[in-house]
């Protein structure tokens, strides 16, 4: 057994694959509590937000001046007098350029043109961009003229010359949004699904059906998902046809953050289901991802290959995309030889092999396996993820290996922090220390659309003893630590570029996703670029496998 050789083996396939799981855990979790230091500059930052969201008249109070902050010491008791509905009010585009071809068109045209959402300056509408929960209050004051239920609150993070306060006030009054602990309302932070559907459901009244639970398990294959808190409102929502679930119908993805186009949808059906707008039509594309749609004529047979093809020629129609739940997966690693601090949880499981051309030090190939699991949620507390090793393929297989452990804690989208110990357990000859180490990674969002070119860049740095020590530390046994870390560029959506160090010497390489919507990663690179950690580089190849539940 050599050394160095077996422990890259492992690392490889450690870092290819567990390194995947950097993208398993939803990105959709609640945002810690922000002050709001610039909000008394409504002139300048409110008045851009209100007329890039929905156009500075709406938002503003309708029988009050539009700097003059309403009375919330004494609130009516009442619903404003019946007017005309306020979108009626707007003029502006009813389409949009970059929504041509978009599965949400139908009912973003819809509610444009009667002036429930409106697009941007540049005349886009950004189907795909997030929402915040003032944002959404602000649609939902422009979509629904219910009776207030209750009088006004005072919001302790929003100030009385806040842009939304008109609209987060209405909301509120009329059922249909809640406060945090603490009497804090998070104006800015992005709103999951979970929260949009279960705030129509409470606004508009309406009542769960009768064994929710059993409903949403036939219904959605992530049903596990969903809070304990939101499930009937979820089972209300689905009865009523207000789901649409995108790519994927069967997958609500309720914690992950709703975009302008998921809300616009959501909205559109809660109308549908109020009696004030048609049905979307069975021939159009939004039709399809209605929880439930059920359509009047029976549901043609599947579409061949070649009709889908035609059809999408026909319609400008792009791919569809990879469901999200293997793109959580597959989105590839950002490292090649050390860890990073994301990990496997509940439902996530991996595996693969590495192979190498040239052993360090010896004139001689191997290879390894390995199978991982995670135990545990990383956003609520932490999860424990567990890969099991076997090296030395070519020599004694399943003779010697090891088992490693990593405890990680999500912190936000972007941000994870983790500690693990490698070969933790070791049986046979191994050859490799036990390496106790401690990570920081961190993903930096250099676009929006993370489809487009260059727009992720993940970056890890840790401290670690082991097979992490500089390699005189190594040879001389001497016990410390050393700095390791890794950078992973996207450049384009199924590959990204890695430069590893691992602490001793260079890795570059690649992670590749070669098949859109199947969840494999291969990560060829070349060890020991620099030259200083044994006697040549040599070629390394990863391949890997991983599935959530």
């Amino acid at each position: 057994m050599h050394h160095w050789g077996y422990i890259v083996i492992g690392s490889v396939v450690g870092s290819t694959l567990l390194s995947v799981a950097a993208n398993i855990a939803s990105p959709q979790s609640i945002a810690q509590a922000q002050t709001n230091p610039q909000a008394n500059q409504k002139d300048s930052l409110g008045e851009s937000l209100l007329n890039n969201m929905l156009g500075a008249d709406a938002l503003r109070p309708q029988n009050s001046a539009p700097n003059t902050a309403p009375n919330t010491t004494q609130p009516a008791q009442t619903a404003p007098t019946s007017t005309p509905s306020r979108g009626r009010q707007i003029v502006q585009a009813t389409t949009f350029p970059d929504i041509q071809g978009n599965w949400a068109q139908a009912f973003i045209q819809a509610l444009a043109s009667r002036g429930i959402i409106r697009g941007f300056p540049d005349g886009t509408f950004r189907p795909n961009a997030p929402v915040t929960r003032a944002q959404f209050a602000a649609m939902i004051r422009q979509a629904f003229e219910q009776p207030l239920e209750r009088p006004a609150t005072q919001f302790s993070d929003i100030p009385a010359n806040f842009w939304a306060l008109d609209a987060i006030q209405e909301a509120y009054r009329m059922g249909f949004m809640e406060g945090y602990p603490n009497n804090i309302f998070l104006p800015d932070q992005n709103i999951p699904r979970v929260q949009v559907l279960v705030a129509l459901v409470s606004g508009l009244d309406l009542s769960a059906p009768a064994q929710s639970t059993a409903l949403l398990n036939r219904t959605f294959q992530d049903a596990a998902q969903i809070p304990d808190w939101a499930q009937t409102s979820i089972a209300a929502a689905t009865v009523n046809q207000m789901v649409v679930n995108y790519p994927n119908v069967a997958f609500l993805n309720p914690n992950q953050t709703a975009t302008r186009a998921d809300v616009a949808a959501f909205i559109y059906q809660a109308l549908v289901s109020r009696g004030q707008l048609p049905q979307i039509p069975p021939s159009t594309v939004a039709s399809r991802y209605i929880v439930g749609y059920e359509p009047i004529a029976q549901d043609p047979p599947p579409p061949t290959p070649e009709q889908v093809a035609a059809l999408r020629r026909q319609y400008l129609l792009p791919a569809p995309p990879v469901e999200e739940q293997l793109r959580r997966i597959v989105r590839g690693g950002s490292s090649i030889n050390t860890p990073t601090a994301f990990g496997a949880q509940t439902g996530n499981i991996f595996f693969g092999a590495t192979y190498q051309e040239q052993v360090r030090f010896f004139d001689e190939d191997d290879g390894a396996v390995v199978v991982g699991f995670g135990v545990g949620d990383a956003r609520k507390i932490v999860a424990l993820e567990t890969a099991v090793s076997i090296y030395d393929l070519f020599g004694d297989t399943f003779e010697d290996g090891g088992v490693s452990f990593k405890l990680h804690r999500l912190i936000g989208d972007d941000l994870a922090v983790a500690v693990g110990v490698e070969n933790a357990i070791v049986w046979g000859n191994t050859d490799g220390d036990q390496s106790v180490y401690g990570v920081v990674s961190k993903v930096f969002r250099l676009r929006e659309n993370p489809s487009d070119p260059f727009s992720r860049l993940t970056a890890s740095v840790g401290l670690g003893g082991g097979r992490f020590r500089s390699e005189n530390d190594i040879e001389d046994k001497e016990g410390s630590t050393n700095v390791f870390g890794s950078v992973g560029l996207q450049v384009v959506e199924p590959i990204t570029l890695i430069a590893d160090w691992t602490g001793q010497d260079l890795y570059l390489g690649a992670s590749i996703v070669p098949i859109k919507g199947v969840p494999l990663v291969i990560t060829p690179a070349v060890a020991d670029v620099t030259g200083n950690a044994g006697d040549e580089p040599r070629f390394i190849l990863g391949i890997g496998y991983g599935l959530s539940f």
